[in-house]
């Protein structure tokens, strides 16, 4: 069986669906691969590295979809400007894609039919369930990782003053205030990157489960044990305070600035 890795042809998409680690490892389970030129060089990976592992490179496209039994991508099939076609008139009945392919997008509507009509077997990663067996298949949840941590060093970087306080010879600049709206994977992930930044956090959601993320973050960073009673019995209350808020939000700066200095030098 064949596993075709071809280049990614969106705008500004510079990752790859398989590294040259995967690509040893499907050779080892008896597998052929095809990587099309190039294919890992925005994400770092040579030619060189892919072909050590065992793959076979090609120059063209429309000969690794050919080819190939399996297509793995990061993004769903797209109109190859380079080649005059769309992905999906690459592809063969019978074939296997395994990608992102957002099937309840409007705008992948037209996209997916026209892949059944081809007859090309689709497995999206967007759907595979958030469950503890299935894990080691959540993409999702890595990428949205990568997503909260980045959107906050993107809006960092359009900030017009500091992220976290600063003192200097003239004074002092207060922190920046971070509002994350969603304590899901991605926005607990910012919601970390702006704290570890020096922002004054707070979080919203609407989700009771998200009581349950939010107690679970205020254990990591704020540990009750080996404090006084009456430290104790503050973080209880704050606790309490995040648990029975419709917004669901906490504000460590409202907090005695002898307590904020030690529970953040935890």
């Amino acid at each position: 069986m064949v596993v075709g890795i071809p280049r990614e042809i969106m705008h500004g998409e510079g990752r790859v669906s398989a590294i040259p680690e995967t690509v040893a490892k499907l050779k080892n389970d008896g597998y052929e691969v095809l990587v099309e030129k190039a294919a890992g060089a925005e994400a770092f990976f040579s030619d060189e590295e892919y072909a050590a592992a065992g793959a076979e490179i090609v120059d063209d496209a429309a000969e690794v979809y050919s080819r190939s039994d399996i297509i793995l991508k990061v993004k769903e099939p797209l109109f190859n400007e380079e080649k005059g076609v769309h992905e999906i008139d690459l592809m063969h009945e019978g074939q296997y894609l395994i990608t992102f392919i957002h099937p309840a997008s409007p705008v992948n509507h037209e996209m997916v039919k026209k892949m059944a009509a081809k007859g090309v077997i689709s497995l999206t990663l967007d759907g595979v369930p958030r469950i503890s067996r299935a894990q080691n298949l959540d993409a999702l949840t890595s990428m949205s990782t990568c997503a909260g941590y980045k959107g906050i060093l993107m809006a960092a970087n359009d900030l017009t003053k500091f992220i976290p306080q600063i003192f200097c010879a003239v004074g002092v600049i207060k922190p920046c205030n971070a509002l994350i709206i969603g304590t899901g994977v991605a926005g607990l992930q910012a919601l970390a990157t702006a704290k570890r930044l020096g922002a004054v956090t707070y979080a919203a959601d609407i989700r009771p489960a998200a009581a349950e993320q939010a107690m679970s973050l205020m254990q990591t960073h704020f540990p009750t044990s080996g404090l006084p009673r009456k430290e104790k019995l503050l973080k209880r209350r704050l606790r309490i305070w995040i648990l029975s808020s419709a917004q669901l939000s906490f504000r460590v700066s409202s907090l005695p600035l002898s307590l904020r200095k030690k529970w953040l030098s935890q």
